[in-house]
């Protein structure tokens, strides 16, 4: 451990957490042991911390009380009697905000604004308890890769607008050893000068968007710059981590790359391992995967259901979140004992389906521009938009070399594998924009297209 490291850790990180009432350590340490439990005692565990959060709730929280008085909670005995519940969806909260507060006087919470991926701001409690065991889930997660808290992070990810929230921003990265680089508003100018910031920080890990790591990469590999740091990882989150994604920044930066999932309204959900499991954070939650109302089975894909286990002041039970994975039946080399989320299929607008009904992951996409780029289809980036079940918009922003012709490899593609009729139109554009959140997507459904994307 370098010194500083210890400084960051033991004289800036862990005295604030432990001013804020907050015991990161012992939960750490905890967490540290429950990863290697059986699959049967963690689930024993869970269904404590179910059994008293659905108690606690149907007393104290207005909503539950009345969407869960016929239920008689002493018929919820194991994991699957959670589906005797009724659904909660982002429109809920937000419409009936005050409903899903705890009546019960909390000391210690924390009120908390997520855009989530469409920008939609939703705003909840959380108590103080529940926030130091998401910290302590993810730190634990981290150590998978090698990393301690101290270590140096930089991150790319968004810079908040007000001067409050930035002051605010700069706080939490003081504390936490990092260097935040904005991925709201960007180009070669400003990476260039991200990348003699960086080389000076020389930053342990690198943290933050897919897209904003992939272009940092790009930015890294297009101009042959060199590098005097060495990486102990990557850690992916916020948007779809592709093979193309994950080979980019491996061969650009020689370390490995470890995905994060989640939610602003829950935290970590899950987190990959060293041998490229997605482990659940189990004693935070419970996740489920639902067809419609359908219980999907072990490796049957679904949309991903959550129910917390720790959050007093506003908890959220059975909530959909509106992304699609599979629960693996089989367990990880690791030794981990905790659930395996296989592929999550990310959110509903990475999904394209043709005029047949069939659905198509947004990784077709990826792979078919990543086979026209070692062709000559050089691009900074792209956005794939379906405007129909047989129409689509590629957004490019070319660089030195961009060969229009190449455009036709891509159409023909899609016409053999997705559908004959389809018809594409290529838009040439100096930026791609990104959500309000800061996230890029790369493939619009074309249910969640809007003016914005059409222009």
């Amino acid at each position: 451990m370098s010194l500083d490291q210890i400084i960051s850790q033991y004289l800036v990180y862990y005295p604030i957490m432990f001013a804020r009432g907050q015991n990161l350590p012992r939960h750490l340490s905890d967490y540290l042991l429950s990863q290697y439990m059986s699959q049967r005692d963690i689930e024993l565990m869970q269904l404590g911390k179910l059994q008293k959060i659905l108690a606690y709730s149907k007393k104290n929280i207005p909503y539950y009380e009345q969407a869960h008085r016929s239920i008689n909670l002493d018929s919820i005995r194991c994991l699957e009697d959670l589906s005797v519940f009724p659904f909660i969806t982002k429109k809920d909260i937000k419409e009936r905000f005050r409903e899903f507060i705890s009546v019960r006087k909390i000391q210690r919470r924390t009120k908390k604004t997520t855009g989530g991926s469409t920008g939609q701001p939703v705003t909840l409690w959380k108590t103080n308890d529940s926030v130091t065991k998401e910290l302590a889930a993810t730190w634990r997660a981290y150590s998978w890769a090698g990393i301690q808290i101290g270590d140096r992070q930089a991150r790319f990810w968004g810079i908040p607008f007000s001067s409050k929230d930035r002051f605010r921003a700069k706080l939490i990265d003081f504390v936490s050893n990092r260097r935040r680089y904005g991925a709201f508003q960007y180009d070669d100018k400003s990476l260039d000068q991200y990348h003699s910031e960086i080389m000076k920080f020389k930053p342990t890990y690198f943290y933050g968007y897919v897209s904003f790591l992939a272009e940092y990469a790009n930015f890294i590999r297009r101009n042959n710059l060199s590098r005097d740091y060495t990486l102990k990882c990557i850690i992916s989150t916020s948007e779809l981590l592709t093979k193309y994604h994950r080979d980019l920044l491996e061969s650009v930066f020689s370390t490995k790359v470890y995905n994060e999932y989640g939610c602003g309204e829950v935290g970590s959900i899950a987190h990959e391992c060293n041998m490229g499991s997605m482990h659940v954070m189990s004693e935070n939650l419970i996740v489920e995967i639902y067809d419609g109302e359908r219980r999907c089975g072990p490796d049957e894909i679904g949309e991903v259901v959550i129910t917390e286990l720790n959050n007093y002041a506003m908890p959220l039970i059975r909530y959909r979140i509106g992304d699609y994975a599979y629960i693996s039946s089989k367990e990880c080399q690791c030794g981990r004992k905790l659930p395996v989320l296989g592929n999550i299929f990310g959110r509903a607008y990475d999904t394209v389906r043709n005029r047949a009904g069939k659905l198509f992951h947004g990784e077709f996409f990826m792979y078919i521009i990543e086979d026209a780029q070692k062709q000559g289809f050089c691009v900074q980036s792209f956005q794939v938009i379906q405007n129909d079940l047989d129409r689509f918009t590629i957004k490019v922003v070319p660089y030195n070399g961009y060969n229009r012709e190449i455009e036709q490899i891509i159409v023909n593609r899609v016409k053999k594998d997705f559908d004959p009729d389809v018809s594409i139109e290529f838009k040439i554009v100096d930026e791609i924009a990104r959500e309000p959140s800061g996230k890029m997507r790369l493939i619009v459904g074309m249910d969640t297209v809007d003016n914005n994307h059409r222009n």
